[in-house]
């Protein structure tokens, strides 16, 4: 007997293609190319890779070629190649900037190993804001991602040294609302202990 579908969305390691497969279907286009072919290189569905491509158009990532005649498909080119990671836009083609911060701290962390939250902050290639690097750093704390090598003396105007322990992977581990950390690298969620 057939296993029932289950109403709601699937689950993010369900392994659906998505923006990041489109990217990388159309960065391997030599010329032009349209949805359908996107499509069948990458596995998404119609409906995703029309309204990512819109996104890149509206972004001046691709251009658009109208069709030439009805029943004819439209046509795009890659303009704008910005490497690997798919370009994270909004319908009207403007840039995403939520989870850069995480983003750029998490990065900071792999390079550095031991690191204070200012040092993280100096070495993001934005800017972050004290209070958020503070946060991010004892959230992970919590998760089990770092620990202190040494702890904050304010008083003696110094902050907490901490060093990397898990590194699972280049994505950053996401702060959840109900007080865990998803690492969107493993698909395991940590829950977060005493020290959030």
């Amino acid at each position: 007997m057939a296993e029932a579908k289950k109403a709601g969305r699937r689950p993010a390691d369900a392994g659906q293609p998505g923006r990041q497969e489109i990217w990388e279907a159309v960065r391997r286009q030599t010329g032009a190319f349209t949805v359908s072919g996107i499509v069948e290189t990458c596995g998404a569905s119609r409906r995703t890779v029309s309204g990512y491509l819109e996104c890149l158009a509206a972004g001046e990532y691709v251009s658009c070629t109208p069709p030439e005649s009805v029943g004819q498909p439209a046509r795009y080119t890659l303009l704008k190649d910005t490497g690997y990671h798919a370009p994270r836009l909004r319908q009207d083609g403007s840039v995403v900037t939520q989870g850069q911060a995480a983003e750029q701290l998490w990065t900071s962390m792999r390079i550095l190993k031991r690191f204070t939250s200012l040092e993280l902050m100096e070495t993001a290639t934005i800017e972050i804001p004290e209070g958020t690097a503070k946060a991010y750093c004892r959230t992970l704390l919590a998760a089990g991602y770092l620990k202190v090598l040494r702890k904050a003396e304010p008083a003696k105007g110094r902050i907490a040294l901490y060093q990397l322990i898990r590194q699972s992977g280049p994505k950053p581990p996401q702060v959840q609302r109900v007080k865990r950390v998803f690492d969107p690298n493993t698909g395991d969620v940590y829950p977060l202990g005493d020290r959030a």
